[in-house]
Order: C-alpha cells, then sequence, then structure tokens
C-alpha cells in the first residue's frame, strides 16, 4: 500500500517474490504519476487501494467456515483493556552515590511494586515515608520481606517481633484475591511487608514507634598529656574515608535516620539526622520533655545528617553506641553498684 508522499521525492516500493519473478513497481507523485488506485489486473499483479479495502470489508462480513465454528474471535480493537500499573525502580542496596544520595531517600516515588502486576490502591494508613514501625510483639511470627507488593513476590528477608522498620514509600492496598484489603507497606532499604491484614482476617503485624535514639557510651582514652583525645565522629558518608561533619562526646543523644548498615570488614554504621541532644544540655534541664528539645526536634527534617559507628567490636574496636533506654538502664545499674559499695565502705567494722 503506497504510504503518503509530501514532496516530489521518488519512491520505490517492492513486493515479495513470486512464483512468477520478482515484481517491481515504481511511482513518482505529482503530474504524471501511474499509480491507479482502482486498479485490479491480478494476472499483471497489480490491485489498487480502493479495491483492496472492499474486499477487507467483505472478509471482515463473510460467514465463518465450520472448521473455524470452534474458534473465538475477537476485534482487539473494541477491547478496553486494564491500564497495567507502572513498574517503579529504586536502586538496589543502600549504597550511596558519589554525590551522596542514598537511593530512595529523598524519592519515594522511586520504590520497586516487583514484576508480579497485583492490582493495588491507594490505603488508609496513617504514617508516612521515614515513619518507624515496629513488629508486634505479640505477632509470634517473624514478619516476612518480600520483594514487591505482591505477597507472591520473593522473600528477601525476615524482621522478628519488637524490630523496628522504617516506611519508604505510600502504603498500598490488595483489591482482588483472598488477600483483598491487606495493606502493603514499602520499607528500607527495600521490600515491601504486610502492615495490616485485619480486613482479610488477619492479624495486624506494625504498631507505631518512636524515633530511635541512640547515646554515646564510648570514651576516648586519654593521652599521654592527660588529655581526651576527639570523640565519636559523625562523616558525610557511610564510608569512613569521608569528611568530617561533627564530634559526639560520652552522653550525647542522636536520632536514627535509616537502617544500619554492615560494611564489609563487619563494622556496623548508622545514619544520624541533625537532631544531637548533648550531654549538657540534658544537664541543664533541656532533655526530654522540656521545650528546648521539642523545638530542635520540630525544626529537624529527618533527613541523614551524617553518618556514625555504632559497633565495631567485630575489628576489636569498641561499642559506641547504645539505644537509649538500654544506656539508660546500664548507667542506673553501674551507679546502684557504686553506692552500694560506697555503703560497704562506710560501714564500721565489727569489734573483735
Amino acid at each position: 500500500m503506497p504510504a503518503d508522499v509530501d514532496d516530489g521525492s521518488e519512491l520505490s516500493f517492492h513486493s515479495d517474490a513470486h512464483s512468477e519473478g520478482h515484481c517491481k513497481e515504481s511511482f513518482t507523485n505529482g503530474q504524471g504519476s501511474n499509480f491507479n488506485v482502482v486498479a485490479w489486473c491480478p494476472d499483471a499483479q497489480e490491485y489498487g487501494i480502493y479495491n483492496l479495502l472492499i474486499c477487507r470489508d467483505s472478509v471482515v462480513q463473510a460467514e465463518k467456515p465450520e472448521e473455524l465454528s470452534n474458534l473465538k474471535v475477537v476485534e482487539t480493537r473494541f477491547c478496553k483493556f486494564p491500564e497495567e500499573p507502572p513498574i517503579r525502580r529504586r536502586g538496589a542496596g543502600v549504597a550511596r552515590g558519589t554525590n551522596g544520595h542514598t537511593p530512595g531517600e529523598d524519592d519515594e516515588d522511586c520504590i520497586s511494586e516487583g514484576d508480579h502486576g497485583e492490582v493495588t490502591g491507594p490505603a488508609s494508613w496513617s504514617g508516612r515515608p521515614r515513619s518507624w514501625w515496629r513488629v508486634h510483639n505479640q505477632l509470634g511470627e517473624d514478619l516476612l520481606v518480600r520483594e514487591g507488593v505482591s505477597l507472591r513476590s520473593a522473600q528477601i528477608r525476615r524482621v522478628a517481633p519488637g524490630e523496628l522498620v522504617q516506611q519508604a514509600g505510600l502504603a498500598r492496598s490488595l483489591t482482588q484475591g483472598n488477600a483483598k484489603g491487606c495493606i502493603r507497606l514499602p520499607v528500607r532499604p527495600s521490600g515491601w511487608v504486610t502492615a495490616d491484614a485485619t480486613k482479610a482476617g488477619g492479624p495486624k503485624y506494625l504498631v507505631r514507634a518512636s524515633v530511635p535514639r541512640w547515646r554515646v557510651v564510648w570514651s576516648p582514652p586519654e593521652n599521654r598529656n592527660g588529655k581526651q583525645e576527639t570523640g565519636v565522629i559523625v562523616r558525610e558518608e557511610e564510608d569512613l574515608a569521608t569528611a568530617e561533619v561533627t564530634v559526639l562526646h560520652r552522653g550525647d543523644v542522636v536520632e536514627q535516620a535509616g537502617p544500619c548498615i554492615t560494611l564489609p570488614e563487619g563494622i556496623v554504621r548508622m545514619p544520624v539526622t541533625a537532631t544531637i541532644i548533648r550531654r549538657a544540655d540534658q544537664e541543664n534541664g533541656e532533655g526530654d520533655g522540656a521545650n528546648g528539645h521539642h523545638e530542635k526536634r520540630s525544626s529537624a527534617s529527618g533527613k541523614t545528617a551524617g553518618w556514625v559507628t555504632v559497633d565495631a567490636s567485630m575489628v576489636g574496636g569498641p561499642i559506641f553506641f547504645k539505644p537509649v533506654s538500654e544506656a539508660d538502664r546500664s548507667e542506673k545499674m553501674q551507679q546502684h553498684q557504686q553506692q552500694q559499695q560506697q555503703q560497704r565502705r562506710r560501714r564500721p567494722k565489727a569489734a573483735p
């Protein structure tokens, strides 16, 4: 079938090879054109577009032969197919780029929904990206993290009851099948979990948790001059060779910004936010519940401000941080033991 020609250039059209030989026909657009739209000469293999369209209409309206009576034919032009959900990708793992950007950290639209094509819709879920959730303590089983939003996608890891997960993007609700109504939640650094399955007759897997806080429990040793070395260094990236942001000291509290990672040598690194509660501020009454601390929390964005080393024991180093609750319990126990030792020393010795 000839194509539309916009200028006076010459076009050549070649038909398929036939038993009579290879037929070639050329035409020029404009005056002197030898293309006939109504031509019909089977002997010369000349077929105009007008008669070809008439033949096509007759074929469409023709009765179906008996050999094809069991076959179903559908005109796809008149079919309406549901739109496939977009497959959105995110960077694998938690490695950062050279510009200091963690894939998926600032763009919640880059969450992978997997390749199973599960039909989902918006979910009524109170959480926001970077919110923290705790696996229900009474669940009695590990929470499965799957590769995609579909419950048929591959399992990539497990989260034990009581452990924390961080939301990566907007929740989705399954709209078909036995799991209809289940709320699926993307988590960092990758994967999807079931947040709530009560509408499908299952349990609620996640409960809201506060932002994890960590206290510095390590004190640097004194040098030969009787002065302490530098404290815990906050660096720009998870790489230990990146630039220094600030220095923390024993008793300071930081807020976790995302999942911890383990370097190949076994060092555990953690992203932290810009919210830092100094020990001096806590001693001055600016700790939890004080107005000063509330103002700091409200001004913090929750984004990563730097990285710290939580645990270097695998390479013979110290443990630098512990969760605030655990650190406080350890400190109270130490204080209690010291008080008991002092009381024993003050007791008068029994007379011989």
